[in-house]
């Protein structure tokens, strides 16, 4: 084994947490699409949960639909990183003894799914659904949902970041 295959090695390793994470969001989410609408993203969205601060709930999304709308917006972003990485995976695999032209294209196609990734797990779910929606505010588990989303979201940039400094000699 050498350098330049344990550092593509790496590289297809870091490309199964995009990949894998959304595939199996994907599975999950369309398993109880309905229940988990209206049990986790609902509650978070009508900002029930919270201090009751007037302040703050003026943000909340009461219409019957919202839970089911928001909940499709993080499935498609949770299966785009997922299609994307296994994308990039399956052209990494193909083009691993290749030259690394033929090599990066894979990456880059892993690197948009782990973009995806950070997109939903740390500005959807840290960001937005932390802080705007305030769900830090929540009576059990306060921090739930922001840790939860970090777990999800610390690899996904670790592997922006080991693709992005993945270099070698271009030939």
């Amino acid at each position: 084994m050498n350098e330049l295959k344990m550092s593509r090695l790496v590289c297809l390793v870091m490309a199964l947490f995009p990949a894998l994470w959304g595939i199996f969001s994907f599975m999950n989410n369309i398993s109880d699409f309905a229940g988990t609408a209206q049990n986790a993203v609902g509650p978070m969205l009508s900002m029930k949960d919270t201090y009751n601060v007037p302040g703050q709930v003026w943000r909340s999304i009461n219409l019957p639909e919202a839970p089911y709308i928001g909940l499709a917006f993080i499935t498609t972003m949770e299966t785009l990183a997922g299609v994307f990485a296994a994308i990039g995976l399956i052209l990494m695999l193909k083009n691993f003894a290749r030259p690394y032209p033929q090599f990066s294209v894979g990456k880059a196609w892993a690197m948009l799914g782990a973009a995806c990734a950070i997109l939903v797990w740390g500005v959807g779910f840290m960001v937005v659904a932390g802080d705007w929606f305030m769900a830090w505010q929540a009576k059990e588990n306060p921090l739930s949902t922001q840790l939860g989303a970090l777990l999800y979201m610390i690899p996904n940039g670790l592997a922006v970041i080991i693709f992005l400094t993945h270099k070698e000699p271009r030939g």
